[in-house]
């Protein structure tokens, strides 16, 4: 039953919504609709149709086994927007809380913790992988749930063929699960079918879909892209030891492998891999889908962030190649009659679930305030189609910036120079252009914010800094003469926030003060997969012709006195055949744990070199290298004078430069030797 006012159709008690499509997008109108309903005072019987959900005798969710095409990431925003309508995703339907985000760029890649007051989640849509177990709970079940008991019913069926009948109401065909095909008059239909069971280029096979443009000829379904995502098993403590809380996104580059979009999400004992790229558009499922999951497995860049793991030794519990919405739908709705979630479109390779929940509350308000008619669905709801296109318009400008930015080494390097002076230098909520590479690798933000953002002037003079430092820093490493190897280039900074607490913290264990403002102070981090005894023992190669780390142009360092990592040692740092040196003498030591050096002679007055090993929550460690000291002064005029040119000539960007390489080599030989760890639960 509905009522028409003035040339509007509304809802009135009593009236019937169908719901096509038990998906989130599917549940959150249901919920909104039935909530908005209850406001005004009206009764509606809504009813989901779904062929893989059924409600039992005692009205509990029973959901048949089956793929739900999702990789399953709750951004930040549709976290507040589930908080704020009191759907609170209880315990056993979240895979894991992230603490980090990790974009991945060629020459060098950009963490990010987690701001205070938002949320990043991982989950599972449905059943699969199927060793999750029976009962294993999923997002999708629990959102219909809710439905269910705001009053929804569930019919078990797939919906075939929609049209009018003579009184202009939708009239759907379903066929059951059981039985024969039927009929089903409302007043309304709210079409949450997704992309995946109507393909765009299979559109004209599709019963419903043409259907539907039978009633709607101006309806376009969603341009597609196809996607390949497939379940890992490597195991919750492999996954604990390389990916602790941490979500990669990565812009790759391969001979082997054409890949424009990638994405880890660990989810408990499984980690789940989102691929996009030429290679999948030309790829033939499921025919393909092996050779193209041993060939990414195998790249240089995977393996370096997932050692060990293999095609052969790591199963595969799931994959499925479903489609992505790039482009929305054009001309969706019609009286009585619209669509919502990736059936109406969705943010590019970002955020599917949001889009899908802002479309829907928009319906549900639109329908119970507004009216059912196309002009009303014109006016509370044609908006979410404009914003779609807009977003994804500006999303193609910013996701063809930020790859040809992270493909190319110089301007990678550029960005993360820029990255790394904003991390030392302001406080999180303060950095220009790490605030707009967390909206991008979060989905934080709208596209059009984060073009506007990456196009104003605060990134713009910080990318000019960066950009000074970034040739400064090459020419410094190519008169020094450091050579990377294979040596991975890892962000060493320490955000400006955790500055204090760190120096603190690795003075307290060796019973030292360390002086509050040294004329030359620098200070390093780096997480290394290792146990403390062998990072302690690439430690003790400090001044030995076997060590990688701290290979100088125009410097000599070598141990001259006592044995590695022994109290007593001294290293010695002489130029060329020149007759200045400076000792540094090994102070205190802290088997497996810390080694304090003071150096003394020809340079400074007084000084610390230190290293901390600290174990991390993921069961690796954290190497912390800190060096400070105070320039000589000189007593006469001359002196005085010779001392300030001698201090401009060793500026602290050449330390930077310097110990960052010897800090990524530590890192890259202690986890050379450290391939012990298999993957396994």
């Amino acid at each position: 039953m509905s009522k028409q006012i003035k040339g509007k159709l509304l809802l009135k008690d009593g009236s019937r919504v169908l719901v096509l499509g038990g998906g989130p997008a599917g549940s959150f109108f249901a919920i909104h609709l039935l909530r908005q309903a209850k406001k005004t005072h009206q009764k509606i019987n809504l009813s989901i149709v779904d062929r893989r959900m059924a409600l039992d005798s005692s009205r509990q969710i029973q959901e048949f086994k089956g793929c739900n095409f999702c990789a399953g990431i709750i951004s930040p925003r549709l976290q507040k927007e589930l908080i704020k309508n009191n759907i609170i995703l209880p315990s056993e339907v979240i895979c894991e809380k992230f603490t980090h985000i990790w974009i991945h760029g060629l020459w060098k890649n950009f963490p990010f913790k987690v701001p205070a007051g938002q949320t990043i989640l991982s989950v599972f849509r449905g059943t699969l992988p199927s060793k999750r177990g029976e009962g294993a709970n999923g997002l999708d079940a629990f959102l219909l749930k809710k439905a269910v008991e705001l009053g929804a019913d569930i019919i078990t069926g797939e919906a075939l063929s929609i049209q009018y009948n003579h009184l202009n109401r939708p009239l759907v065909m379903i066929k059951p699960s059981l039985g024969n095909k039927f009929t089903i008059e409302s007043d309304f239909a709210c079409i949450c079918t997704g992309v995946n069971s109507n393909l765009e280029k299979e559109f004209k096979k599709d019963s419903f879909s043409r259907s539907f443009q039978k009633i709607n000829p101006l309806f376009t379904p969603p341009k597609v892209r196809p996607t390949l995502i497939f379940e890992l098993k490597p195991g919750s403590r492999y996954l604990k030891k390389y990916m602790h809380k941490e979500m990669y996104v990565i812009v790759s580059k391969s001979k082997k492998i054409d890949l424009d979009h990638i994405v880890l999400i660990p989810k408990g004992e499984y980690l789940t891999v989102s691929l996009v790229g030429k290679s999948i558009d030309r790829a033939s499922f499921p025919e393909d889908t092996g050779q193209i999951i041993k060939i990414f497995m195998s790249l240089s860049r995977i393996q370096k962030i997932l050692p060990d793991i293999t095609f052969k030794n790591t199963p595969i519990a799931c994959t499925c190649s479903p489609n992505m919405a790039v482009a929305p739908a054009k001309n969706s709705f019609s009286d009585r009659i619209a669509m919502v979630g990736d059936a109406l479109g969705a943010r590019l390779y970002r955020d599917g679930l949001f889009s899908a929940f802002i479309s829907a509350q928009a319906l549900a308000q639109t329908v119970i305030h507004k009216g059912v008619d196309q002009k009303s669905l014109e006016e509370g709801f044609g908006w979410v189609t404009k914003w779609l296109k807009t977003d994804n318009r500006y999303g193609r400008l910013v996701i063809n910036m930020v790859q040809a930015a992270l493909k190319s080494p110089l301007i990678n390097r550029i960005l993360y120079q820029t990255f790394a002076s904003e991390m030392k230098s302001k406080q999180q909520d303060k950095w220009p252009l790490g605030s707009v590479l967390w909206k991008f690798g979060s989905g934080d933000a709208d596209y059009k914010e984060v073009f506007r953002d990456f196009t104003r002037g605060p990134v713009f003079f910080s990318t000019l800094t960066g950009i000074f430092k970034t040739f400064r820093n090459i020419f410094t490493e190519l008169f020094f003469g450091l050579n990377w190897e294979t040596y991975g280039r890892y962000p060493t900074v320490i955000i400006r926030e955790k500055r204090n607490y760190i120096k603190e913290s690795i003075a307290t264990p060796l019973g030292i003060e360390l002086d509050a403002s040294p004329e030359m102070e620098r200070m390093y981090a780096i997480k290394i997969r290792a146990s403390s005894q062998k990072i302690f023992t690439e430690l003790g190669k400090f001044g030995d012709p076997s060590g990688k780390f701290l290979r100088i142009r125009f410097v000599d360092i070598k141990r001259t006195v006592g044995l590695p990592n022994q109290k007593g040692a001294v290293i010695r740092y002489s130029i060329g055949i020149l007759p200045i040196y400076m000792d540094i003498l090994l102070a205190k030591t802290l088997p497996g744990k810390a080694l304090l050096y003071k150096p003394s002679g020809f340079f400074t007055e007084q000084g610390k070199l230190l290293f901390d090993i600290t174990p991390t929550k993921d069961g690796n460690n954290r190497l912390v290298l800190y060096t400070a000291f105070d320039f000589r002064k000189g007593k006469s005029l001359l002196g005085k004078i010779f001392w300030k040119l001698f201090k401009k000539i060793f500026p602290g960007y050449a330390h930077d430069v310097v110990w960052n390489h010897a800090i990524c080599c530590i890192k890259g030989e202690a986890e050379k030797k450290h391939s012990d760890e298999l993957p396994g639960p």
